[in-house]
């Protein structure tokens, strides 16, 4: 295994291997936090060894690669508490796993000679994937810094390195590219099959929801506790050559989980109650102008929000200019597909989608929401002009990886004994979140507030 060791924060040979020449790029492989969002020991070691090198080697280069989560904490630690100059740093926030953290590195960062940082129980895979990449990459040794020996994860680990040698061979020959694209037919064939079960599923739901419609409560948090009845939470993909549209108000996620929400509740409030109706509504909100296509699709929930609000569906409650509660500004012009371009091939790679996307992205997008601060204030104070069944969209905080993105996560409000919870749609399925929206948020430093918007003519359809 080539692999260089970490011994008195200074690189050396290992067993009888000089040290590379010129390299300068460190990957940092990332791994999960704590519950609280914390930096797990593991991921504290990396970061600490990340400050040595950085340190020890001035002109390196540092991707740091897993989900958004982890990044952003690994970044803002070293950046915050270790001070290293944050140019020193590139993010990448979809390496969600080993293989794609080094596919990234050429595919995006067109990076293919580097060192891995990694825990010693990992290294030997990740140098043995890069190495069946074809990318000339070195291991670092930290063995002499980390205080447990044992390897824990030995099976793991090997069943791990047979995936990765699987998603090796489906990228690197041409059989195996004829395999992944067989497979992918086949995913989009049984797609297209399932879409009569789904049709069947969401006929169900809608008949059941559309009875004995509870008017005590808002259209929306009524129709999103009926899909708590049936629905899961999920991410249903669509890897499609051509933009087809599946709506599954079984098979969610928290952006989709919205649209059927919404959809639903116009359906009952326009007295349109059939799946067509409901597809109908979809479609307009889901797409600009109602245009089915992957270049008019409505990529970013603020671009679902303006065809909502353009078809009248919706309306955006905060001003266009601060006042109070809605004392911050979001201005920005979402460039994350573009930026990330790697992630939404093959559509991204025709030249007229990218075109048209880039485009829209030129538009710029300005609202204002209330700060997360202000969110543990009481219903009876000015954050009372939130009502039950509104839609919090969650501001992200333009940190590296976020950049381009302009909402996080998705909330229904519902307030309780005074105080401002939720419905969403989480890894733990559909429901009443059991903490208040300011606990949820206030450790979550990428979360940073709220922009409000409620079903149009709110009043009469209450």
């Amino acid at each position: 295994m080539r692999c260089v060791k970490l011994h008195h924060d200074r690189l050396q040979g290992l067993k009888g291997r000089q040290v590379p020449e010129g390299m300068k790029v460190c990957l940092v492989l990332g791994a999960k936090l704590r519950p609280d969002n914390s930096l797990s020991p593991i991921l504290q070691l990396r970061v600490r060894l990340v400050s040595i090198l950085a340190n020890a080697y001035p002109d390196w280069l540092f991707y740091i690669s897993g989900c958004r989560a982890d990044t952003t904490v690994i970044y803002r630690t070293l950046v915050e508490e270790y001070h290293i100059p944050e140019e020193r740093f590139v993010l990448d926030s979809c390496g969600y796993n080993t293989f794609r953290s080094l596919w990234d590195m050429e595919m995006y960062f067109q990076q293919t000679r580097f060192y891995i940082l990694t825990s010693s129980f990992h290294i030997a895979r990740s140098v043995s994937i890069a190495r069946w990449l074809g990318y000339d990459a070195w291991g670092i040794d930290i063995s002499d810094y980390e205080k447990v020996k044992t390897n824990p994860y030995y099976w793991r680990e090997q069943l791990a390195a047979l995936r990765s040698l699987w998603l090796v061979f489906c990228i690197r020959t041409p059989l195996g590219r004829m395999t992944r694209n067989f497979y992918w037919k086949r995913l989009l064939h049984r797609l297209r099959r399932n879409e009569q079960q789904f049709d069947a599923q969401n006929e169900q739901i809608l008949q059941r929801a559309m009875k004995n419609v509870d008017k005590s409560m808002p259209l929306t948090e009524y129709f999103f506790r009926q899909l708590m009845e049936g629905g899961i939470a999920t991410s249903l993909t669509q890897p499609m050559d051509e933009e087809h549209l599946i709506v599954s108000l079984s098979h969610v996620d928290c952006t989709t989980v919205m649209e059927d929400v919404l959809s639903l509740a116009l359906c009952y409030r326009d007295g349109r109650t059939t799946l067509d109706d409901l597809k109908d509504y979809y479609r307009r909100m889901h797409y600009q102008d109602g245009v089915i296509s992957f270049a008019t699709r409505n990529h970013y929930f603020t671009w679902i929000m303006q065809s909502a609000i353009k078809e009248g569906f919706v309306k955006r409650i905060s001003p266009d200019e601060p006042v109070f509660p809605f004392t911050a500004v979001m201005d920005l012009q979402p460039s994350y597909m573009t930026r990330n371009k790697y992630l939404f091939s093959p559509q991204m790679d025709d030249e007229k989608n990218y075109e048209a996307i880039a485009l829209r992205q030129q538009q710029r997008v300005r609202f204002t929401y209330v700060p997360r601060e202000l969110l543990g204030m009481p219903q009876d104070s000015e954050l009372g002009v939130i009502r039950d069944g509104d839609i919090m969209a969650v501001v992200c905080d333009q940190h590296t990886w976020a950049r381009g993105v302009e909402v996080k996560h998705l909330l229904i409000a519902k307030w309780i004994d005074g105080r401002l919870h939720f419905y969403h749609a989480s890894s733990d399925g559909l429901g009443l979140s059991n903490m208040d929206a300011y606990t949820f948020m206030k450790d979550k430093f990428t979360m940073i507030g709220v922009a409000i918007y409620r079903l149009k003519d709110y009043d009469a359809a209450k």
